[in-house]
């Protein structure tokens, strides 16, 4: 694991487990799309599949207002932004962080989530890629990076002294991702306290694929294998996951609320 040199369409599914109360931490988990406004009807894939490679901002504000009506109206303390764009051809410039920030999410950090060093960095296209997070209030966090993959950013914030929060993007090869989710395992393994990492894994093959995860019962697993959170066409599958600390899953509950906006639902965790 690398560490940067920066600093430290349906119903919503509830999933309160055994021993939840009332949350005194909400996190916030997306894959926003950048924001292109697309969600999951193929006649939308198709009808704007050119932006993908040029997005007006006038339909990146329209998204990002619809993102913040959730935000509004779930109060979360951290939200966990992956797919988002700072400023790239794509986005014609904008950038979508600074249009999320204000007085009571003042505390941020964005980051491309490309390995250190290569040239999708610099690339126009995928330049402004980025993992980001937005919060209520100011957290102790650090940047690592995976040690194979494209997609290489994993986040990881203190939310407690004795609570760590670590959120990724996942690779969509099935080999690399396999080598990313011990990568996770490991990661959470040395971490002291109670852990919880949430991510857009991208287990396109089924949830057996993070079994390295949970064998041997040292993580959980919050999400019902019955509430997909990626939706495309007639395709329903769960990608966007929230593995935590047994005691920690005690005391927690899952919310997962599609979006019109993006193909991907949103993640609500109450701790």
């Amino acid at each position: 694991m690398e560490k940067s040199a920066g600093p430290p369409g349906k119903a919503g599914a509830v999933f309160p487990l055994k021993g939840w109360s009332m949350a005194h931490t909400k996190i916030l988990f997306i894959n926003l799309g950048y924001a292109r406004g697309i969600g999951g009807r193929l006649a939308e894939h198709i009808r704007y599949a050119h932006r993908h490679f040029y997005c007006s901002p006038i339909i990146q504000k329209e998204a990002l207002r619809q993102f913040n009506e959730l935000i509004v109206k779930e109060k979360p303390d951290v939200c966990c932004l992956v797919e988002i764009n700072r400023g790239s051809f794509a986005s014609a410039g904008f950038d979508q962080l600074a249009a999320l920030i204000n007085e009571t999410y003042s505390f941020s950090d964005i980051e491309n989530k490309y390995a250190q060093g290569s040239f999708l960095r610099s690339f126009a296209m995928t330049s402004g890629n980025c993992n980001a997070f937005i919060a209520k209030r100011k957290y102790n966090f650090e940047k690592l990076f995976f040690t194979r993959g494209m997609k290489r950013l994993v986040y990881k914030i203190c939310l407690d002294k004795d609570l760590t929060l670590f959120f990724a993007h996942f690779s969509l090869k099935k080999t690399i991702r396999a080598q990313q989710i011990i990568e996770a395992r490991n990661l959470m393994s040395k971490t002291p306290g109670e852990v919880i990492f949430l991510g857009d894994f991208n287990i396109l093959s089924g949830l057996h694929e993070i079994n390295p995860l949970l064998d041997q019962g040292r993580f959980i697993l919050l999400n019902r294998d019955d509430h997909p959170t990626f939706f495309f066409h007639k395709q329903e599958k769960i990608l966007d996951l929230c593995v935590c600390s047994p005691s920690l899953a005690e005391k927690t509950a899952l919310k997962i609320l599609p979006q019109s906006y993006s193909d991907h639902a949103a993640l609500i965790v109450d701790i």
